[in-house]
C-alpha cells in the first residue's frame, strides 16, 4: 500500500517540476521604440528583423542561451492507482485507498537555447537535469507515510509570442515537455502555458539597460497514465519503519473487523505481502505500479521581473507565490546576433 503512494507521488512531483522549471520568457523588455540608430540591420534574423528596425525597434539580438535553475512545490492528486507486488497482477485501488496530503518537490538545472524567428514568434528547446521527492500520506485503510527520491532528464521545445500594447508588453507561451525519471518505464509528457503583463523601464543612461517587473499566470497538465516500478525499501522513511509494529497492527484490525469479502480478496493479492514484509523488516521485492496523477491546482499566479544590464546579459527572477503552487525560478541569459 505503502509502495503505491510512493510511486504516484514522484510522478506528480516530476511533472510540477517539469512544468514550472521549464519555463519560457522573451526577451520582451528589449522591444523598446525610438533607440535606434540610422544604421542598417545586420543580422539574417528574425525574418522582418529589418523591418522592424528601420521603424524604430530596438529588437533583441536573434540567438540566445538560457541557464535557469528552479524550485517548486505543490500538492497533487490520484484519482485512478494501480499495483502489484513481485509476481503478482496488478490490482486496482482506486476505490480502496484513500490519501492524505500528497506532496511534490522538485528542483531542477536546464539550458533553453533559442531563436527569434519573427520580430514577435520565437522559438526554443529545453535540456535539463532534475530531482524530485515526493511525499505521501496514506490514511485508509491504515496510516502510512512515505517518501520517494528520484533524479533524471527531461528535453522539450517551445513557442513564444510576444507583443506591445502601448507602454506594456505582453508575453505567450507554451511548451512540451518530455521527463524520463528513475524507475519509470516511459517518459512522461507535460504541457504548459503561461502569459505574461509587464512594463520595461529605462535603467541609467544606456538606452539598452532596463527593468522589466510582470506579472501572469501559469496552467500546467500532464498526459496520460504512467507506469513503473520501484523497490520496497526506496520508498518507505525511517519514520515509517519505526511505526511498522503499529502500522502491522492496524492493518490487521482492519482486516478482520472492517473490511469487506471484495477489500479482503484485493489486500491479499498486493497490501497483505506488503505489509509481511514491513512486519518483517525486509525492504526487499518490487512494487509495480499505474497511475494518473494531476496538480491539485492547475493554475497559479507568477510575479517576476528582469534586470537586463544589455543587449547581451539578462538576469531574471520569478515566483509562483499565489495558488497552492509556490516555486523560484532564477535564470541567466546570454545573446547574440547571427
Amino acid at each position: 500500500m505503502l509502495s503505491n503512494l510512493g510511486s504516484p507521488t514522484k510522478y506528480s512531483l516530476l511533472f510540477v517540476f517539469i512544468l514550472m522549471k521549464l519555463s519560457a520568457y522573451s526577451q520582451y523588455s528589449q522591444f523598446q521604440k525610438n533607440d535606434t540608430t540610422k544604421a542598417e540591420y545586420p543580422y539574417t534574423f528574425p525574418i522582418l528583423g529589418s523591418k522592424a528596425f528601420e521603424k524604430g525597434f530596438n529588437i533583441p539580438y536573434p540567438a540566445g542561451g538560457m541557464l535557469n535553475y528552479f524550485i517548486a512545490k505543490q500538492d497533487v492528486v490520484i484519482p485512478e492507482i494501480a499495483i502489484g507486488f513481485n509476481n503478482s497482477e496488478m490490482v486496482d485501488l482506486t476505490e480502496l485507498l484513500e490519501f492524505g496530503t500528497v506532496n511534490a518537490q522538485a528542483t531542477s538545472i536546464n539550458v533553453r537555447p533559442d531563436l527569434w524567428v519573427l520580430p514577435f514568434f520565437n522559438v526554443y528547446g529545453i535540456f535539463g537535469k532534475a530531482w524530485a521527492q515526493t511525499q505521501v500520506d496514506l490514511t485508509y485503510p491504515v496510516s502510512i507515510k512515505a517518501k520517494a527520491d528520484l533524479e533524471g532528464t527531461s528535453h522539450g521545445f517551445g513557442v513564444t509570442g510576444a507583443g506591445g500594447l502601448g507602454k506594456y508588453f505582453f508575453v505567450l507561451d507554451g511548451n512540451w515537455i518530455w521527463t524520463m525519471m528513475s524507475n519509470f518505464e516511459a517518459p512522461v509528457r507535460s504541457y504548459t502555458f503561461s502569459g505574461r503583463l509587464g512594463r520595461a523601464f529605462k535603467v541609467g543612461k544606456n538606452p539598452d539597460s532596463n527593468i522589466a517587473p510582470w506579472i501572469g499566470g501559469m496552467r500546467i497538465k500532464m498526459g496520460g497514465v504512467t507506469e513503473g516500478s520501484i523497490l520496497l525499501n526506496d520508498i518507505l522513511p525511517d519514520e515509517t519503519w519505526a511505526r511498522r509494529d503499529q502500522i502491522v497492527s492496524d492493518y490487521y484490525y482492519w482486516y478482520e473487523n472492517d473490511a469487506t469479502l471484495p477489500q479482503k480478496i484485493i489486500a491479499d493479492k498486493v497490501l497483505t505481502p506488503i505489509v509481511e514484509r514491513l512486519e518483517a523488516a525486509d525492504g526487499s521485492g518490487t512494487i509495480k505500479y499505474r497511475l494518473r496523477k494531476e496538480p491539485k491546482q492547475k493554475w497559479n499566479v507568477i510575479i517576476g521581473g528582469q534586470y537586463q544590464l544589455n543587449k547581451h546579459h539578462q538576469f531574471r527572477a520569478e515566483g509562483g507565490i499565489i495558488g497552492n503552487r509556490k516555486s523560484l525560478l532564477l535564470s541567466y541569459n546570454y545573446r547574440f546576433g547571427i
